[in-house]
């Protein structure tokens, strides 16, 4: 159960939260130094694109589809519904669809237009924050709370690990080299998706046993004990 694994730290959920904000504000404020930075970035990432990188690249990009990440949600919410951990799974999806509407009001208010050149995939809409990071950071903290952390072999269980984060890596890679997105679009959809799961994981707790009177109402109010 969720209860029974490391939370995010009060320390590293802050400094994400304030990161994301100052992030925000240098963006909307149009601060000179940040574009020159990403830029910088951004040539570098993609001075020597290829065939095949464009292709693999492309295909992260779209495995980690905002929309896709939703069907992962759900997937592992009705995984965990089976395993009678019906107050995770809800945690799941409220989770990732409080997230979603959260990144999306950022975008909304940032209004980042996209990188203007050199764009392998043609993308639409604001740039700030990247909902392919911030989806793909949500699952994967999902995967390692729920999943990966149950894997009985250290050796397993820390292989797991790395895969994961190589994974979001790759995934943060891949919009900024497909130029779908600044390097701090990514950073900051990183940042922000930190800070959300450690205010999800304080409402978990404080919100448990209210929802498991009603999704496990057989524990009969055994629910603080795990």
């Amino acid at each position: 159960m969720l209860k029974n694994q490391n939370s995010i730290s009060a320390k590293y959920a802050g400094i994400s939260g304030l990161i994301f904000i100052l992030l925000l504000l240098a963006i909307k404020s149009n601060f000179g130094l940040l574009l020159k930075m990403d830029t910088g970035i951004i040539a570098i990432v993609q001075g020597s694109m290829s065939s095949f990188e464009n292709t693999l690249m492309t295909v992260i990009s779209h495995v980690a589809e905002p929309s896709f990440a939703i069907g992962y949600a759900v997937i592992i919410a009705v995984v965990l519904w089976f395993r009678k951990q019906r107050v995770d799974a809800i945690w799941v999806l409220a989770t990732l669809g409080g997230g979603d509407v959260l990144a999306y009001l950022c975008k909304e208010f940032v209004q980042r237009t996209r990188p203007q050149w050199n764009q392998v995939i043609p993308e639409s809409g604001y740039s700030f924050p990247s909902g392919h990071t911030f989806g793909a950071v949500l699952i994967v903290f999902f995967l390692l709370w729920f999943f990966v952390s149950q894997i009985q072999s250290s050796r397993l269980q820390k292989i797991g690990q790395i895969v994961l984060i190589i994974w979001v890596v790759l995934v943060m890679y891949s919009r900024v080299y497909l130029g779908a997105h600044y390097p701090s679009d990514v950073f900051g959809a990183f940042f922000l998706a930190v800070a959300w799961l450690a205010f999800a994981r304080w409402l978990y707790t404080k919100l448990y046993d209210l929802v498991a009177a009603y999704v496990e109402p057989r524990a009969k109010g055994r629910h603080s004990q795990h």
